[in-house]
């Protein structure tokens, strides 16, 4: 079991009660996500080293703790646990305890997140440690998990790749909209309701200028507010810059024209068409937008 734990789970230490120890483990890495279930008849820890996954226990029997990130959380069938991407943890089960595993891909989920927020993120995501089973969306949360580990069994036929592919991602969206994090209040907001007009005003005429550069000053004569309030109000309410929203408007508009495959389409003619006067750069925000190179989405889509 402990060559198991580390050599196929990624574990650093693996420690249990020899006496009556029994063990059951199965492990399945997918693209994005990957789904662990384990079982044990008496106590045993693990501890993981600094990884590039967080990490949802999911207890289906008996109870354990893990400390993660200064936090130490109990593990049961009504409380759940979240280590955050980048925190060694300590895993401790009672005996008889079972559990299933799913790991998130820190950089898919940066990329969900950043889909989710329209913009980038600030700063690294941090977990609250604890989901609870009353949580709003837990339960269909630990539901579809569930249902999705079933269909990953390699005993059973693959899924269809696209079908896969979207099932990891709604996996990946019901995770960031239950657990709380960092970025939850950003997601929680309510931006049409609480920003002030002249927030509104302003995307809205980013929105109609998607095809030219767009300077603060533009922003400020149409909108009659200065460029200080302009920038604070846009950190307040929608959590990024005026010209960050317009750089994603314009890459949004870019990826929209490059997936009709026009023949007579080139790339170079597509940013500049969306405003992107530099090719080298404009490669490089598309690649973090979008996953892959414009290049690659004008390919795919002729």
């Amino acid at each position: 079991m402990r060559h198991a734990l580390i050599n196929f789970y990624g574990a650093q230490a693996f420690s249990a009660e020899a006496e009556g120890f029994e063990g059951f483990g199965s492990f399945v890495k997918l693209d994005v996500t990957a789904f662990g279930f384990c079982r044990y008849a008496s106590q045993s820890v693990v501890e993981f080293s600094e990884t590039d996954f967080a990490r949802l226990q999911i207890a289906l029997r008996g109870n354990g703790r893990t400390t993660s990130g200064g936090s130490s959380v109990e593990v049961d069938r009504e409380r759940w646990c979240v280590s955050s991407p980048g925190t060694p943890s300590r895993l401790e089960y009672g005996a008889g305890y079972e559990q299933l595993v799913i790991r998130f891909s820190n950089e898919k989920l940066m990329a969900t997140l950043e889909a989710m927020l329209g913009v980038k993120p600030r700063g690294r995501l941090v977990f609250a440690p604890t989901v609870r089973i009353d949580d709003c969306g837990a339960l269909a949360l630990r539901d579809f998990g569930l249902f999705l580990a079933r269909h990953v069994d390699p005993a059973k036929p693959p899924l269809p790749p696209l079908m896969l592919r979207e099932f990891e991602h709604t996996l990946m969206v019901s995770l960031l909209s239950v657990a709380r994090h960092n970025f939850s209040d950003q997601l929680d907001r309510n931006a049409p309701d609480t920003a002030p007009d002249y927030v509104r005003v302003a995307e809205e005429f980013i929105a109609a200028a998607w095809n030219r550069a767009i300077t603060i000053n533009d922003l400020a004569a149409v909108t009659n507010v200065g460029v200080r309030s302009l920038f604070k109000s846009f950190q307040k309410h929608r959590g990024y810059s005026p010209m960050a929203f317009a750089k994603t408007i314009r890459l949004n508009k870019a990826r929209e024209m490059l997936l009709q495959g026009d023949p007579s389409r080139s790339v170079t003619s597509v940013a500049f068409a969306c405003g992107f006067s530099n090719l080298g750069h404009f490669a490089h925000d598309y690649r973090q937008k979008h996953g892959e190179l414009p290049s690659e989405t004008l390919a795919r889509a002729r």
